[in-house]
């Protein structure tokens, strides 16, 4: 997939979107939260909302699904995020998820596309 299919695909959500609209995609905040974006592996959509099984993070050898049970923002969130700059892109995490939640990004469903955005802000990137 090629930059400009990434971006056909991806909702980008209020901030990203509207600063793009103003012309401002220069800015160094913009291009940081573009580039973590088109470098995501993997995406937590939808179905997770509500759910926050924590199998998938049981199941990476590496630490990037959050929040995490003991976290005082795993109450607070409604789902659980997949930082995109600790995904080493393995797949563990997509078969154990029992509500078929993740999905890498080249297979994420059009309506579920604005989570791209909602992932990597997560993690404030």
């Amino acid at each position: 997939m090629n930059v400009q299919q990434t971006l056909a695909r991806v909702n980008l959500g209020g901030y990203l979107a509207d600063r793009l609209k103003r012309g401002l995609a220069n800015s160094w905040r913009l291009s940081r939260q573009l580039v973590w974006i088109f470098y995501m592996a993997y995406v937590i959509a939808e179905p997770c909302v509500d759910v926050k099984d924590t199998a998938c993070g049981d199941a990476s050898p590496v630490d990037c699904i959050h929040p995490k049970k003991d976290s005082e923002k795993f109450a607070v969130e409604t789902m659980l995020y997949i930082d995109p700059v600790e995904c080493i892109d393995c797949g563990a995490c997509v078969p154990v998820c029992p509500v078929s939640a993740i999905f890498a990004l080249d297979d994420l469903p059009q309506k579920w596309s604005g989570y791209t955005a909602k992932n990597a802000a997560f993690f404030g990137r």
